[in-house]
């Protein structure tokens, strides 16, 4: 067998095991099919017939497997279950009835436990007093036991009732931190399912402690590569340039080549060759350029200084091309808005 077969097995071994784990983990309790004839509604929903009579080893079982099911001599209590004549009224097969099956539940359960807690039987088993066949529908699955176990009312690790069959790392893998933003976008009812509050997200993503969970230690200097090639990753959590500007203005951080000693003399040239680049920190809202120390007119008078217009420039005050012509020169430093009070055209239009 090659090398790429064996990892290939290998992988396929893996996910099954995955696979056969979640399965355990979501699957709902059976309720196979049966030779006993039973109604619920008219044993527990008209005779009031309380759960412990037909149930009577249900308040000190400590495992899912135990088999609380009624026996022939409790049915015996009430119907008389010595003439062989009765016996179609409780089995579909009266030449050959059958015991209830006990079929296999692959949880750490204790009845014992919940019913000391004064745990009302319907609150798992719902709908049971109005059933007339029993049904998975009647039995618990994993998103009613996590109303309880929420962590807060109840404990909610998986290990509590899966044992050590199935932890965290099966359902969630090694990477899981960068990939389950794609898991919870796509399917939000899967994660509920354990997770029951948006206040489990925030815990991780409140915005102030992100270092070491979310981003790796050294994303401070790294970022700005992820910024420009996983613009729409970031913006999963992030709200694009408000939340750029927040941070790089409160820490007086610049991209690197603004630091360079002729970043002063050569920035124009940048400029005029990326606008829109400058455009993404620098816009109409933030006009870095007319700061003081910079492009600023000295003389009080606003696109009159030669350091900034040299001589030749357009009047500004006449009805010039830039009104109508959106690849002018001037755009290569001004932000066309096309709108008052804002931009280029809010030195003129208010």
């Amino acid at each position: 067998m090659t090398r790429r077969a064996v990892v290939v097995a290998m992988l396929i071994l893996l996910s099954a095991a995955a696979w056969r784990a979640f399965g355990e983990l979501s699957a709902r309790l059976v309720v196979p099919g049966s030779d006993i004839k039973f109604s619920h509604a008219l044993h527990v929903g008209s005779q009031e017939i309380d759960c412990l009579t037909c149930h009577p080893n249900t308040d000190t079982s400590k495992t899912a497997q135990d088999k609380n099911l009624p026996t022939m001599d409790i049915c015996g209590a009430c119907h008389d279950v010595e003439d062989d004549k009765n016996c179609g009224q409780c089995h579909r097969n009266p030449d050959d009835p059958q015991a209830l099956p006990n079929p296999a539940r692959p949880i750490l359960f204790s009845h014992q436990r919940h019913l000391s807690q004064k745990t009302k039987c319907n609150l798992c088993h719902s709908d049971v007093g109005v059933s007339e066949v029993l049904s998975e529908a009647n039995m618990p699955g994993m998103a009613l036991c996590l109303t309880c176990h929420d962590g807060a009312k109840a404990p909610s690790k998986c290990e509590l009732c899966h044992g050590r069959r199935i932890g965290l790392a099966d359902i969630h893998p090694s990477d899981w931190r960068h990939q389950h933003a794609e898991k919870a976008a796509s399917n939000a009812a899967w994660c509920t399912g354990c997770h029951r509050t948006e206040a489990f997200c925030l815990d991780c993503h409140r915005g102030d402690n992100l270092t070491g969970k979310i981003h790796d230690l050294n994303f401070g200097y790294t970022h700005g590569l992820d910024a420009k090639s996983k613009e729409a990753a970031c913006s999963h959590c992030h709200d694009g340039k408000e939340f750029c500007n927040a941070c790089h203005e409160s820490r007086n951080r610049m991209p690197l080549g603004h630091s360079s000693l002729s970043w002063v003399t050569n920035h124009g040239e940048a400029a005029r060759r990326d606008v829109e680049r400058c455009a993404s920190c620098h816009d109409a809202s933030d006009p870095t350029c007319g700061r003081a120390g910079c492009h600023n007119d000295t003389d009080g008078l606003r696109g009159t200084d030669p350091a900034i217009h040299p001589p030749g420039r357009p009047q500004f005050d006449s009805e010039g091309p830039w009104h109508h012509d959106d690849g002018y020169f001037c755009y290569q430093c001004h932000a066309d808005t096309h709108s008052r009070g804002s931009g280029f055209c809010g030195y003129c239009h208010q």
